[in-house]
């Protein structure tokens, strides 16, 4: 039986199965449209638009295959196989999502599926060509006969249905030379191509916060709080386009360029193409660096004699400088210390608005705030996770081999977690909303006339607002709240430590340390060692506040076998802590960790409230005036 029969035979089911493809590729798409589909949407929505869109994909390949078919379908074992093996993926994903969606399981769904489709797009390549060698052959007897050749059979070029013609086009595409924009391609293999500047943020902190979803300060004006509740052009082509594709350069008159009129037209086009070639250096000087204004700040530069709301100004535009210039390399992934720099200057300004609060125009500055304590938040859910497996990296490197398989639901755990976070991520970071933020934050930073403060209040009553008459009073009553905290830690008839004074201690040291950080070059040189005392005592109790949030996530991970479950009533409990031997002894280790750093906690703490650091204080304190 010739090609051209199985052809017609599968005619009805080939364009069936197509359509109802179609149709299903449709319908999913539309739901997840009307839906609005997103990674926070419901498991149900998620489940129908991706088992619609699978079983699209699939029955169109199908139907291109059946319509090409040289053999019965009952011999073309690839093909079943593909089928068989496609369709076990997506039943396996609709009864595992999202309750059983777990390692290995979706590493199932995905190798059944993917090699399923793989093997029904060579069935295509390989009947697509098989036609075109039968043409071939026929057209070349014709020629070799040199006569016409009579058949009461039809051509084959109008038996081929308008599937088969699909699947050439389709094949045609698929085996063509792809082609990069030169515009967006590393010609140079190198990724600092794409750096538009490589100026360094001074700010360099090794803190790790994991989950700190506690300390969330808010603003405490609740008047403010309320009331914000309320044509296609032609694109000329560039100079790099030019260089790569210099036929498209138009070859000018010769005396527009100084060119002898009797000069040789190739030595005319090589003149301008050489001339391509050199951008104008003036337009180069010309071009602006996004946000340049603050990524080029090495310093806050603030006086003694500022108004505490320039000096604010001056602080948000460093530190908003620093969140800028990591933003790429956040994007990219390669350096953890990329996000980890970006999220401490996010947290530092968050910080920055708290602290001087009651010295800034919070009406205007409150929608920004939010904004920024918003990106933090999606930057810390990534490096929360980061962090945690460095931990794990620590732990297994001390450890006998054998021990890491046994962390492996674990670890594999946290990488799905830390894999749904950065996508997160990195659709905030290109969302329109985020851009627009960091533009018009720009833009209100720039403009000075919202910055100037008053040094009289209504009445004509004078009102401190310089650094210098201001600073003082803050740093002395942010130390205060310190020292505050001696008598409660202290007290030795305590059995069990008070962990979440603790954790509000670290908030009160951090606040302490920001603003000496802020300030650091109108006070004297003491303020360096009083930082690192600050931060060594910030540290003890942030790495205690870490653990005793991950104690808690291995215990729910334990109970519930999913990263971050807590008391789901849909996930089955597990049989027991045997079922996670390796998470077990991971779970002996950080309560070990837990009570070094409660042992070792007051060395530390005995620097900051020992009589010393308060003269130090003074004196650094004292520096103002004489800068």
């Amino acid at each position: 039986m010739s090609s051209n029969m199985f052809v017609k035979k599968y005619s009805l089911t080939a364009s069936l199965g197509f359509l109802f493809g179609l149709v299903f590729c449709m319908t999913g798409l539309l739901f997840a449209i009307i839906s609005r589909l997103s990674r926070s949407s419901g498991s149900e929505a998620i489940l129908m638009v991706c088992f619609l869109l699978g079983l699209g994909v699939l029955l169109i390949l199908a139907g291109i295959n059946i319509a090409g078919m040289h053999q019965r379908l009952s011999c073309s074992y690839s093909f079943i196989a593909g089928m068989l093996l496609s369709v076990t993926g997506l039943l396996v994903f609709s009864f595992s999502f999202p309750e059983n969606w777990l390692y290995p399981r979706v590493s199932y769904v995905i190798m059944f599926y993917s090699l399923g489709i793989f093997l029904l797009l060579i069935n295509i390549f390989v009947n697509y060509f098989l036609q075109v060698f039968e043409g071939s052959e026929k057209q070349g007897t014709a020629v070799h006969e040199q006569r016409p050749v009579i058949t009461n059979e039809p051509d084959q070029h109008n038996d081929c249905s308008v599937l088969a013609t699909f699947a050439g086009i389709l094949m045609t595409n698929i085996t063509a030379a792809s082609y990069d924009h030169p515009l967006i391609t590393n010609t140079s293999g190198s990724d600092d191509t794409f750096i538009v500047t490589d100026t360094a943020s001074e700010y360099k902190s090794t803190e790790s916060q994991i989950m700190e979803t506690t300390e969330e300060n808010t603003i405490s004006d609740p008047a403010i709080a309320e009331e914000i509740k309320e044509d296609d052009s032609f694109i000329e082509p560039t100079a790099l386009e030019t260089t790569q594709f210099p036929e498209i350069v138009e070859v000018p008159e010769t005396g527009d360029i100084g060119i002898p009129e009797e000069t040789p037209v190739e030595d005319v086009r090589s003149i301008a193409v050489a001339s391509a070639e050199t951008p104008d250096i003036s337009a180069q000087d010309e071009a602006v660096v996004p946000f340049s204004e603050f990524r080029s700040m090495k310093k806050t530069d603030i006086k003694a004699t500022d108004t505490m709301r320039e000096a604010a100004r001056k602080i948000l535009m460093f530190n908003f400088g620093a969140m800028v210039e990591h933003e790429r390399g956040t994007k990219v992934g390669k350096d953890i210390e990329e996000l980890h720099d970006m999220r401490v200057a996010a947290m530092r300004m968050r910080s920055a608005i708290e602290v001087l609060e009651d010295y800034l125009d919070m009406k205007k500055m409150f929608s920004h705030y939010k904004n920024i304590k918003f990106t933090r938040k999606v930057l810390g859910s990534v490096r929360d996770l980061d962090v945690f497996l460095e931990k794990i990296d620590h732990y297994l490197g001390e450890q006998a081999p054998e021990m890491r398989m046994e962390m492996d639901p674990l670890t594999d755990s946290i990488l799905i977690e830390k894999a749904k976070q950065r996508g997160n991520m990195l659709v905030y970071l290109d969302d329109v909303k985020y851009n627009k933020f960091k533009n018009n934050f720009a833009d209100y930073l720039l403009g000075k006339k919202s910055w100037k403060m008053k040094s009289v209040n209504k009445n004509g009553e004078p009102v401190p607002c310089r650094v210098m008459d201001v600073l003082p009073v803050l740093l002395y009553t942010q130390f205060a709240a310190v020292r505050a905290y001696d008598e409660v830690i202290s007290d030795e008839t305590v059995v069990e430590p008070f962990l979440e004074k603790y954790h509000l201690l670290r908030i009160d040291v951090k606040i302490l340390r920001y603003t000496l950080e802020f300030f650091k070059e109108v006070l004297g040189s003491e303020s360096k060692d009083l930082i690192k005392d600050l931060k060594a005592l910030q540290d003890n109790l942030g790495d205690m506040h870490d653990t005793v949030v991950a104690l808690e996530l291995l215990d729910n991970f334990e109970k519930y076998g999913r990263w971050g479950e807590v008391g789901n009533k849909k996930s089955s409990a597990s049989n027991g802590l045997q079922d996670y031997p390796g998470v077990d002894a991971y779970l002996g280790y950080r309560e070990q960790e837990l009570q070094n750093l409660l042992d070792a906690f007051p060395d530390v703490w005995s620097k900051v409230i020992d009589p010393d650091f308060s003269v130090r204080f003074s004196q650094a304190i004292s520096g103002i005036y004489q800068s």
